[in-house]
């Protein structure tokens, strides 16, 4: 399987899609390197759009958000909805998992659906999602 394809499949909606696209093709490191390489894309997405998007560029953190919570669900082993997946690993790493789901929810509906958030107020969100994905990568390092 190529990477582009990998790729494609990990984005669909469902984790149950997900998890039968890539059984037995990738291993679960592959698919963690896979899921944080998206979070970073969508994160550099966020960058390059915020000053002629704001709107489009907070849904952007909210999928880098959401790819980096599908990475540690997938490392530590946890099969659940993306929903409640934050509070499962809040368990395990700490509130700054679910912190860092509010701040997608927030992004995702008052930024982009609602379209309440400002420019300076999602330049900000950046910062924490920046943040965030560095947390990240730190718990999945070997």
């Amino acid at each position: 399987m190529r990477l582009p394809e990998a790729i494609i499949e990990i984005g669909r909606e469902t984790r149950n899609e997900t998890n039968d696209a890539l059984e037995g093709k990738l291993s679960v490191e592959e698919i963690v390197q896979i899921r944080l390489e998206t979070a970073d894309f969508y994160m550099e997405r966020a960058k390059d759009l915020v000053k002629t998007s704001h709107i489009l560029a907070s849904e952007m953190l909210f999928k880098s958000i959401a790819e980096g919570i599908k990475a540690l669900g997938d490392y530590f082993g946890v099969k659940r909805d993306l929903r409640e997946l934050p509070l499962f690993l809040s368990d395990i790493l700490g509130e700054w998992v679910e912190n860092a789901w509010e701040i997608g929810k927030r992004l995702h509906y008052d930024g982009y659906i609602f379209e309440f958030l400002q420019r300076d107020d999602v330049e900000q969100y950046i910062k924490f999602v920046d943040e965030f994905l560095a947390n990240c990568k730190t718990a999945v390092l070997y």
